[in-house]
C-alpha cells in the first residue's frame, strides 16, 4: 500500500511537471510564431512600399495575389529578375528558422517526458526490488534463520532501513547464541544437581533402610548411622542453599549495597564461622590487616565469598598447616591474599577451579564443586577480579583485588 500511494504521488507530480513543461513549450512555440508573423509583416511591408516606389505600373491588386498565392509557382517569372525565389528568399528562411524552433521544442519535450517515465519505473523497479529482498529477509527471520548476511550500502530510506534490520539480525543472531548457551549449561546444571542430589540421598536411604531392617542394632551403630545420615542431610542443604544464591546471582535480582567495607572486620566475621573446622586441623592463621583498609562492596555477600574461600584453604591444608591472609591497600586498590601450604593443584585444575560443580583431582568426596564458583561471583558483582596461582604439594595462592574507582 505504501508502495502504491508512493507511485501514485509521484506520477501526478510527474505528470503536472510534463503538463507544465508541455504549456511551457506551447507558449514558446506561440512566441515563436508571433515572432514569425510579425517579421514576415514587416518583410512584406518593406517590399511592398519598394516595388510600389521603384515600379508604380504594378498595382496594388496584382501585389496582393501575388502574395496570397499558394506553393511553388507563388513567385512568378516576372518577379524572378528582381532576385526572389524559392531558394533564397528571406520570407522561406524565415519560415524554415520557425519550423526549426517548433521542431526543437517538441523535441525537447518528448525527451523530458520521455526521461521522467523511464526514470520512474527505473526508480520503482529498483525501490520494489529492494523491499522484496528485505521482506524475503524478515521471513528467513521469522523463522529464526539468523546466519544470512545482507549487504550495507547506498544511502536513502531503504539504506536506513536495511541497516536497521542488519542491527536487529545481529541483536537476534547474538540472544540466540546466548539462549543455546544458556540452555546447555541448564542442561549440565539440572544433570550435575541430579548427580549431587542422587549421591548423598542414596546414602540416606541405604542408612535408613539399615536402621529399619535391623531393630536389634546397637546403639554406637545406630548412632553413627544417623549421624552419617545427619552429615548426609547437612550437605544437601548446603547444596541447595548455594544453589539458590548461584540462581539468583545469575538471575541478576540481588541488589548488591556499595558501601565500605573494612576488610578486618570482614575477616575477623569470616574466621569465627571458621574457627571450629580450622581447630579440627589444628590450623593456624597467620592475618596481617591494617585498621584502615576498605574496599567498596556489599558486606553481607563479601562474607559468604571469603568464607569460600579461606574454608577451600582449609580443606586443602595439611594438619597442622598455616593459612596465611595479607593485604596490601593503597590509592589505587586494596588487595587480599589468601596463601595455603596444601596439597596444591594440577595445570588443569588451576584452569577450571571457578568453574560450577568443578572438583579437583584432590577434592573431597563430599564437596559440591560450587563454593570458589560462587565466590568469584560475588567477587566479580562487586567489581573484583580474582586470580589464583598453585603447584602441586607446595600450596595455593588466591589474590583479590578491588580497583578504588570514583
Amino acid at each position: 500500500m505504501f508502495m502504491k500511494n508512493e507511485r501514485i504521488k509521484l506520477m501526478s507530480i510527474g505528470c503536472l511537471f510534463c503538463l507544465v513543461f508541455s504549456l511551457f513549450g506551447f507558449l514558446l512555440t506561440r512566441h515563436e510564431y508571433n515572432h514569425y508573423k510579425e517579421s514576415v509583416n514587416h518583410y512584406l511591408y518593406g517590399l511592398i512600399t519598394v516595388l510600389q516606389e521603384r515600379y508604380p505600373n504594378l498595382s496594388e491588386q496584382e501585389i496582393v495575389s501575388l502574395l496570397n498565392q499558394t506553393g511553388k509557382s507563388s513567385i512568378p517569372k516576372n518577379l524572378k529578375k528582381y532576385g526572389l525565389n524559392e531558394d533564397s528568399t528571406l520570407l522561406l528562411s524565415m519560415e524554415n528558422e520557425y519550423k526549426t524552433h517548433q521542431t526543437l521544442i517538441l523535441g525537447f519535450t518528448f525527451f523530458i517526458t520521455l526521461t521522467f517515465f523511464v526514470f520512474f519505473f527505473w526508480y520503482f523497479y529498483r525501490k520494489e526490488k529492494a523491499l522484496k529482498e528485505l521482506t524475503n529477509y524478515m521471513q528467513e527471520l521469522n523463522q529464526r534463520n539468523y546466519q544470512l548476511g545482507i549487504e550495507l550500502n547506498g544511502e536513502g530510506e531503504i539504506s536506513l532501513l536495511r541497516n536497521e534490520i542488519y542491527k536487529t539480525t545481529i541483536m537476534l543472531r547474538e540472544e540466540s547464541e546466548l539462549l543455546k548457551k544458556d540452555k546447555e549449561i541448564l542442561k549440565d546444571s539440572i544433570a550435575e544437581i541430579s548427580h549431587q542430589l542422587k549421591t548423598p540421598l542414596t546414602s540416606i536411604l541405604i542408612l535408613l533402610d539399615n536402621i529399619l531392617d535391623n531393630p536389634k542394632m546397637k546403639e554406637d551403630t545406630k548412632r553413627d548411622f544417623i549421624h552419617d545420615a545427619y552429615t548426609q542431610v547437612e550437605n544437601i542443604h548446603f547444596l541447595i542453599v548455594s544453589l539458590l544464591k548461584t540462581a539468583r546471582l545469575d538471575a541478576d535480582v540481588v541488589n548488591f549495597k556499595q558501601e565500605d567495607i573494612s576488610v578486618a572486620k570482614m575477616l575477623q566475621m569470616v574466621l569465627e564461622n571458621l574457627n571450629a573446622l580450622a581447630n579440627q586441623k589444628k590450623i593456624e592463621f597467620k592475618v596481617e590487616c591494617s585498621e584502615e583498609s576498605f574496599f567498596k562492596g556489599d558486606f553481607h555477600w563479601e562474607v559468604e565469598a571469603f568464607t569460600n574461600l579461606i574454608k577451600n584453604a582449609i580443606e586443602y591444608s595439611h594438619e597442622l598447616g598455616t593459612i596465611s591472609i595479607f593485604v596490601e591497600d593503597n590509592s589505587l586498590y586494596t588487595k587480599i591474599k589468601i596463601i595455603d601450604e596444601g596439597k596444591g593443584m594440577n595445570k588443569k585444575d588451576i584452569e577450571n577451579i571457578f568453574k560450577r560443580f568443578y572438583k579437583g583431582e584432590n577434592s573431597h568426596s563430599d564437596s559440591a564443586g560450587i563454593g570458589l564458583f560462587l565466590a568469584k561471583k560475588i567477587i566479580e558483582k562487586d567489581k573484583g577480579i580474582i586470580t589464583v596461582t598453585s603447584e602441586l604439594d607446595k600450596g595455593t595462592t588466591f589474590e583479590i583485588k578491588y580497583l578504588k574507582v570514583n
